[in-house]
């Protein structure tokens, strides 16, 4: 019994360090477009910043549809200070690709049931 649920606990270790190391997909409070950048207004404990996440751009198979842009929460955010409003995090559209004239979608949910919130 107790070899089944050391195997079992290995298991959700390794799962979680997989999932960590990926990312997981964040739930944003509200995104800003704005001429040469994208604003990304996410949750905060107080120790978030740019280098927590990670932006997955991938091109859909029918080049005739938009890009998919996903955001990913590769390091969580343990602090307790309250930030209500969450913070802003500014990224170069050039450097993101997604410069000038351009459509697409973003994958992420909008709203305010972010573990971090």
């Amino acid at each position: 019994m107790k070899l089944h649920t050391i195997t079992t606990l290995l298991a959700t270790l390794t799962l979680s360090t997989a999932t960590l190391a990926e990312g997981v997909k964040e739930v944003l409070m509200g995104v800003d477009i704005q001429p040469k950048s994208l604003v990304l207004h996410v949750a905060s404990g107080g120790c978030t910043s740019k280098s927590d996440f990670k932006i997955d751009i991938r091109k859909d198979k029918n080049a005739q549809h938009p890009l998919q842009v996903t955001i990913f929460r590769q390091v969580p955010d343990y602090c307790e200070a309250h930030i209500p409003n969450g913070i802003k995090l500014y990224y170069d559209r050039a450097s993101l690709g997604l410069s000038g004239d351009i459509e697409f979608t973003l994958t992420n949910a909008i709203g305010t049931t972010s573990p971090h919130y």
